[in-house]
């Protein structure tokens, strides 16, 4: 993929935040912040999507069940675009990946694979920790 970056080991990550909630991103941005990272916050996938073609961040965290446009979507929208199409994902979600049946349609189903997944509420080590495992994938393949 043209635009792909793979960040170097010593320097932090950029991350992106995707939620609906404010207080979930204001929370996920600050815990990522305080280990080091830099962190841009967007409230719905449009905005979300709009950051991850302007900034190229390292890694793309994304809530699943949101207005308008789902995680789900997104998720399929940063796939399919050349530039930034293998950029890793990190689901946020209330919800299992191994889901497949609709729910009151919310979402779009099946959930795909994306390089984590961090339950809601999240802990913050474990959030942290799945992040860094994403952004370490994609070093790995290059």
């Amino acid at each position: 993929m043209a635009g792909a970056r793979c960040p170097p080991p010593d320097r932090p990550l950029s991350v992106l935040v995707v939620d609906d909630e404010p207080d979930v991103a204001t929370y996920l941005a600050a815990v990522l912040e305080r280990n080091g990272h830099v962190v841009h916050t967007a409230q719905n996938a449009a905005e979300g999507f709009a950051i991850v073609k302007k900034l190229r961040p390292d890694v793309a965290c994304i809530d699943i069940v949101m207005p308008e446009e789902t995680g789900v979507a997104l998720f399929r929208r940063i796939r399919a675009d050349e530039e930034v199409g293998d950029m890793p994902v990190v689901f946020i979600t209330a919800l299992k990946p191994e889901m497949t049946a609709p729910q009151d349609g919310l979402i779009d189903r099946p959930i795909p694979e994306a390089e984590e997944y961090v339950e809601k509420p999240p802990n913050a080590e474990a959030f942290v920790a799945a992040v860094e495992r994403a952004a370490r994938s994609r070093r790995a393949q290059k």
